[in-house]
């Protein structure tokens, strides 16, 4: 089958005539017409679009002599330009978030430091902060979604794009796994090391600096956290919906990309609301993590 061929098909299955896919290009109808007549051939970026409106691949299109698609070529093609877009769209998201929880957290600080004078202006500063981290949060919010098809559907590659995300990919997992951890460690030894700082040095001559050193190194910690956290959330989305059948370790293991950033959620609301202690929820994950590691030790053990 030719181009041309394939095109005609296409919007039979669909239901689509020349016309409106014509307006879906934003091309005229002469340059579909010589299309569908094999009179022409689309340029690069038009013939992306027509891969992703009938989910199908460029090999597919520009390949001649198939009488049928078949199943593994179905799919929505992802070009690297996509691919870019999708991981910049994730990471002005994750700044967005992380920003205002940031913001919400560090507010605290003028609080601490308003606290012995009851200062008038230490408190408007507290809720010019807090109120600018809610507005971050709710912008998020509002933010259109995109890329949804990356989220939902088969994902399609070329062999070389897909190739070089994944070593990037394996880089930028060790890179989120070394964030994690400082995040965590910078969550349960800040207040043991503040603790300890103040009591030697006398927290009478330290004043509020404690306070306000404890809300910046608990921001910084959660920062860190969430945002490797989030990172390989959006990068694991690609992964499963690329490959048709994913390793039965990530399915035995697949819990940690959620637990971080739950557990991070569970800290925040520990700090706010105090209805429960902060590290409370990362002893549980610490030792969720403990459990899985000897499990996994203990398998190979036996297999060997």
């Amino acid at each position: 089958m030719t181009l041309g061929e394939k095109l005609k098909a296409l919007l039979r299955e669909k239901d689509m005539t020349q016309e409106e896919l014509a307006e879906q290009l934003d091309v005229s109808r002469q340059a579909v017409g010589k299309w569908v007549n094999d009179r022409g051939i689309p340029e690069v970026n038009k013939l992306i679009q027509i891969s992703n409106m009938f989910g199908v691949s460029l090999d597919y299109l520009l390949k001649e002599n198939r009488g049928t698609r078949e199943a593994s070529e179905s799919g929505y093609y992802v070009s690297g330009e996509m691919l870019e877009g999708y991981l910049a769209y994730h990471r002005q998201n994750r700044k967005r978030i992380i920003g205002g929880i940031c913001l919400l957290m560090t507010a605290n600080i003028f609080d601490e430091i308003g606290r012995p004078g009851n200062s008038v202006v230490m408190e408007g500063l507290y809720w010019i902060v807090t109120l600018a981290g809610i507005g971050l949060l709710i912008w998020q919010c509002f933010q259109v979604k995109k890329y949804r098809e990356i989220k939902r559907e088969k994902l399609i590659f070329d062999s070389k794009i897909y190739g070089e995300f994944k070593i990037r990919r394996e880089k930028e997992r060790k890179r989120c796994g070394v964030m994690a951890i400082l995040g965590t460690m910078i969550l349960v030894a800040g207040t043991e090391c503040l603790d300890f700082v103040t009591y030697r040095i006398n927290r009478g001559n330290f004043g509020g600096s404690a306070g306000v050193l404890q809300w910046i190194s608990d921001a910084v910690g959660l920062a860190l956290i969430l945002w490797a956290a989030m990172s390989v959330v959006a990068e694991n989305r690609i992964v499963k919906n690329t490959e048709e059948t994913s390793k039965s370790g990530e399915k035995r293991f697949g819990w940690l990309y959620l637990a971080a950033p739950a557990t991070a959620l569970a800290v925040l609301v520990g700090f706010v609301s105090h209805i429960w202690s902060p590290m409370a929820p990362i002893i549980v994950l610490l030792c969720a993590l403990l459990i899985t590691v000897c499990k996994l030790l203990a398998e190979r053990g036996e297999s060997k």
